[in-house]
């Protein structure tokens, strides 16, 4: 079993393993583990460090630092899968189909020993035949291959695909930066992401089957107000969207497929994403737009995450795992506990978001009086907002800085046209 993370990995909620099912009656299926970190077996309820934690919510990723949801000692140690290191894990145990199907799953308390703690682009290149391991025939290519299986399943409910490049800060020894750019985006990473989902889903339908409180990772569709306004947007560009059919992720994914790599194509892709509910956390269930899921709860990252926390807790209790169930207490009051962390996550997202541009900003503001290329993002009648491609620097250009011609705002088509260049 191996983890599989980014190469600055601070913390290693998630191990993975799979093989062939030689059961007959699942002909091409596999079996798999998604082994996580059994953040419940030592953080137990109402302790002092349960009680910060929620008052946290989450970890929080800056460039140069990470503010740990639970204690570094817990966090980077303690509970996190180390390769040769013996780890208390919950389990869950998947019996996938051939056509990628959840056939059946459980849940076990286990003691985990991970083989390796691999990068994603150590992985990727053992895979790819560019870097060789000794686990590569054994370990990588079943993961791999009950993966090809996981993707079946996830093509066919067609989940939204909006390519969106995460930004990466490099730092010096110094906390100076290096280089901002997009981070590279391999099988490796869709691979997890997949098993992640897999696990994901399984958690949510076991506590449904044992009747025991789901947190659910809810998202909603689109309010019919986004939708007219995405109309309108894309109408701008010639592309047509009909309102009178029915919502699927699918839906916005023929809009980019339709537009190809036109030049537009990434002004589209950040409205798409404007035009989406935010996502949060409720014991009510309304399903997951986004990734086209009836049943969704969020079980693989107790670490960095109080809801994935919350659910191993309810596991542990339903599957009468021993000590640090969900307590009653808990479970009357998780409309609160998760109007709460979903409150804290969205604080968490914009200081991190924060933090990043001002990186961003220092970074560019020791390159002034450089040419670089933009991508106009917006027009308004007193400028237009740029970013800077690749690194995602934004900034307004303001109207009376384009010279001393005249430029009109056309409010239909979002555009400043001038007096003499059109």
């Amino acid at each position: 079993i191996v983890a599989i993370d980014p190469e600055d990995a601070r913390d290693h909620d998630d191990a993975v393993w799979a093989e062939a099912d030689e059961d007959p009656a699942n002909a091409g299926g596999w079996k798999a583990i998604v082994a996580i970190a059994d953040v419940s077996f030592y953080v137990r309820p109402k302790s002092e460090i349960d009680r910060e934690a929620r008052r946290r919510g989450n970890s929080v990723y800056f460039p140069d630092r990470v503010v740990p949801m639970l204690p570094e000692i817990l966090s980077a140690d303690v509970c996190s899968l180390k390769e040769g290191e013996d780890r208390a894990a919950l389990a869950c145990h998947l019996v996938i189909g051939k056509d990628g199907s959840l056939k059946s799953w459980r849940f076990t308390r286990a003691v985990v020993r991970i083989a390796a703690n691999l990068a994603y682009e150590e992985a990727q290149a053992a895979i790819d035949g560019t870097l060789a391991l000794d686990m590569t025939e054994t370990v990588l290519k079943p993961l791999w291959g009950c993966w090809a299986s996981l993707a079946k399943a996830r093509d066919a409910r067609a989940p939204l695909d909006l390519e969106l490049p995460e930004r990466r800060v490099v730092l010096d020894e110094k906390g100076r930066i290096m280089s901002v750019a997009p981070r590279e985006r391999l099988d490796a990473h869709r691979l997890i992401e997949d098993y992640m989902i897999a696990a994901n889903v399984a958690a949510a339908k076991a506590l449904e089957g044992k009747k025991a409180p789901v947190m659910y990772r809810d998202h909603e569709p689109p309010s019919r107000e986004k939708l007219m306004a995405l109309k309108d947007y894309l109408e701008t560009f010639g592309v047509p969207f009909a309102l009178g059919q029915v919502i699927r992720p699918a839906t916005f994914n023929h809009v980019l497929e339709r537009i190809g790599d036109a030049d537009f194509r990434p002004q589209v892709m950040e409205q798409v994403l404007r035009t989406q509910t935010q996502a949060y956390y409720s014991p009510a269930n309304h399903g997951h737009f986004g990734l086209g899921l009836g049943s969704y709860a969020h079980f693989t990252s107790p670490i960095r995450r109080y809801a994935d926390l919350i659910v191993h807790r309810s596991l542990v209790a339903a599957y009468g795992l021993g000590a640090g169930g969900l307590p009653a207490e808990d479970a009357a009051g998780m409309e609160a506990i998760g109007e709460t962390i979903s409150r804290l996550e969205r604080r968490a997202m914009e200081a991190e978001r924060d933090t990043i541009d001002r990186y961003v900003a220092s970074f560019l503001s020791e390159r002034v009086g450089q040419i670089m290329e933009v991508r106009i993002t917006g027009v308004t009648n007193f400028g237009f907002f740029a970013t800077v491609e690749g690194i995602g620097g934004d900034g307004l250009m303001p109207v009376r800085d384009l010279g001393g011609e005249y430029f009109r705002f056309d409010e239909a088509s979002r555009t400043l046209v001038g007096e003499d260049s059109g």
